[in-house]
């Protein structure tokens, strides 16, 4: 017999047991992968109503939210800053779009501002599907980051 570990025991320098030992990177045994969790309370009512504000009255909920939390909660912040990016990532796209079509629009024929519909149906659908999933993810307490496609970090 020899002292060696098996291949498939724990990583050297680890006690046998399994003990957590956070430099390898893993949770503790029955904590789920990825990004930490939160508790819940005032800044996870805070972070749903910046998701909600979205589709109640457009950037200016995020924005507002984003100013008054930034500096007493990171996680109200996180959100508020995710849903504003993705508010400002959604103007972004149709401002862009809408600068290329306008002058072959107006020089060639108006079937050249059929291309806007493409960022239209964006921010008409994916607003409200990105803001339920941010809200119900900030409900129970877990950090999300959208596709940077849709969801450029400016703001952070």
């Amino acid at each position: 017999m020899t002292d060696q570990p098996p291949p498939y025991g724990p990583p050297p320098g680890q006690p046998p047991g399994g003990q957590y030992d956070p430099r390898w990177g893993y949770g503790p045994p029955g904590v789920p992968h990825g990004m930490p969790q939160h508790g819940q309370g005032e800044e996870t009512t805070w972070a749903i109503f910046s998701y909600v504000g979205v589709a109640v009255i457009g950037f200016l909920a995020p924005l507002i939210i984003y100013c008054v939390k930034k500096n007493t909660s990171p996680f109200t912040r996180y959100h508020a800053a995710q849903a504003l990016n993705y508010e400002i990532t959604l103007l972004i796209h149709l401002l862009a779009v809408a600068a290329l079509c306008a002058a072959p629009a107006i020089v060639l024929s108006p079937w050249f501002l059929v291309a806007l519909a493409v960022p239209y149906l964006e921010s008409l659908i994916g607003q409200f599907v990105f803001a339920i999933i941010g809200a119900v993810k900030a409900g129970k307490g877990e950090y999300v980051r959208f596709p940077t496609f849709f969801c450029f970090r400016m703001i952070r």
